[in-house]
């Protein structure tokens, strides 16, 4: 196989309509999924968030209590449609602030649960694991949303 070849399979498989699809949903799957235990534990979540000796204490709560919410309708906008380019956009921002919190615990050494998933403090732990992860769908946010570019952008007269 040429490397010509390989490059319009790739082109194929990551540059269509059906990825870009795939990729928005399952990024919304995962930010609704890692919403509820959130929502429904508000105050182990706080913990965690206060772990990360980030925040201000007097907005941690808030913090702890909104952030939730908002994974939650962001997940949703992205797996429904609507909105789904403001949507993906407070998403990657999302995903970078924990990217850096995630790298602010590697390298002040805590050894801390990310929060990311569960509240209970035996989920993943803050580092490299979830900076990759969050790169990942960071990598599948921009797919998409350049994907929908693209076909915006108009097209020259002939």
């Amino acid at each position: 196989m040429s490397e010509r070849s390989a490059v319009c399979i790739l082109k194929l498989v990551f540059w269509n309509r059906i990825t870009a699809l795939v990729f928005r949903v399952f990024v919304g799957g995962v930010f609704v999924y890692a919403s509820i235990d959130k929502i429904i534990h508000p105050s182990q979540f706080a913990e965690m968030v206060y772990n990360y000796r980030i925040l201000p204490h007097i907005i941690i709560n808030f913090f702890a209590v909104i952030l939730p919410w908002i994974e939650l309708v962001i997940g949703l906008c992205l797996i429904l449609g609507p909105f789904s380019d403001g949507a993906s956009a407070v998403t990657a921002g999302l995903l970078v602030v924990f990217i850096i919190a995630s790298a602010a615990a590697l390298v002040r050494g805590l050894d801390i649960s990310c929060g990311c998933f569960t509240t209970s403090g035996e989920g993943a732990r803050a580092g490299w694991n979830v900076i990759i992860t969050n790169s990942f769908l960071i990598a599948m946010l921009a797919q998409s949303f350049f994907f929908k570019l693209r076909r915006q952008r108009p097209r020259a007269e002939a």
